[in-house]
């Protein structure tokens, strides 16, 4: 199997893990609840750093200023899931997935201000370009398709989120170059730890949601749960290792494909599955995400390919 596949298979993972949230908000949380998927989701953060400390035990040895800073950020992360977690209680995946593409517009520019990179007129055009196509998947045509709506709180969401895991991206960099790269892991996934510790203990509505989700589908959510953190972490070990084997910015460029894996699946899911997730993928709502998503591709392609 070649780079490019390889490099496919996290942005394919990654899509099937946005339809299994979905469902998990949609089928047990309902009411609420987001809470207590942070919970379940940020608990991963125990096991990795486990089996990360088993096998690097000198990642224990990190000045406490870093290791603070890492924790933070984290925390920063975690903290990052709650927007999205909103936006998908709002709106369908495939929507919410493809503003995620608003994650490298701002990693570009938050680099160029934190760490003094540069930027080439090529790739603000195309982060405009992302913007545009973000602002178009979100608009609301009405039945007569005059009004024309703006679901400002989806994109605000997102834009939240995106800018949050922006932040973590650009600070976990800035940390492992000092550091290492299983060092600054094993700290930022203690900062998940703490950030479940601190959400159990003074988010009451929370910690509510959380005991009651597991009193009443302990074995369901355990395992559709296990197997979306599973998905998750396995395709982070990939992206990793094909990051190793070819320039950075190509697996990025593949990534951009994880909106259109996103769309595919949620139509074969309406199709075949409705019971499971419900997308609009009829005239205009198709046409729509369509075009949106193609945009933004077409605006990620010249943000990352220098």
């Amino acid at each position: 199997m070649n780079w490019f596949l390889w490099a496919l298979l996290p942005p394919a993972m990654w899509s099937i893990s946005n339809h299994i949230d979905k469902y998990l908000l949609s089928r047990y949380f309902r009411g609420g609840g987001v809470g207590a998927l942070l919970i379940f989701s940020s608990l991963i953060g125990l096991v990795i750093a486990a089996l990360i400390v088993l096998f690097r035990p000198d990642v224990l040895n990190c000045p406490h200023g870093q290791g603070l800073f890492l924790v933070a950020n984290g925390c920063l992360y975690i903290a990052a899931l709650l927007p999205y977690f909103y936006a998908l209680k709002k709106d369908e995946a495939s929507i919410v997935v493809a503003l995620f593409q608003l994650v490298p517009v701002y990693t570009y520019f938050l680099a160029w201000i934190i760490l003094k990179e540069t930027l080439t007129a090529w790739q603000v055009f195309g982060g405009a370009l992302i913007l545009v196509g973000a602002i178009g998947i979100v608009l609301e045509f009405g039945e007569n398709g005059k009004k024309i709506g703006f679901k400002k709180e989806v994109f605000w969401l997102m834009s939240l989120s995106s800018l949050m895991v922006s932040l973590n991206y650009i600070f976990f960099k800035m940390m492992a170059i000092q550091i290492s790269f299983w060092g600054a892991s094993f700290w930022e996934y203690m900062g998940f730890v703490v950030f479940t510790i601190f959400v159990l203990v003074f988010i009451k509505s929370y910690r509510r949601e959380f005991w009651m989700v597991l009193r009443q589908n302990r074995a369901k959510i355990l395992i559709v749960n296990g197997v979306n953190e599973t998905i998750n972490i396995v395709a982070k070990i990939i992206f990793n290792y094909v990051s190793m084997l070819m320039p950075i910015t190509l697996i990025w460029v593949v990534n951009c494909f994880q909106p259109l894996f996103v769309f595919v699946y949620g139509v074969i899911l309406a199709v075949y599955f409705p019971h499971i997730s419900q997308e609009k993928i009829h005239g205009r709502y198709l046409m729509q995400k369509i075009i949106a998503i193609v945009i933004m591709f077409a605006g990620s392609l010249m943000l990352n390919w220098r």
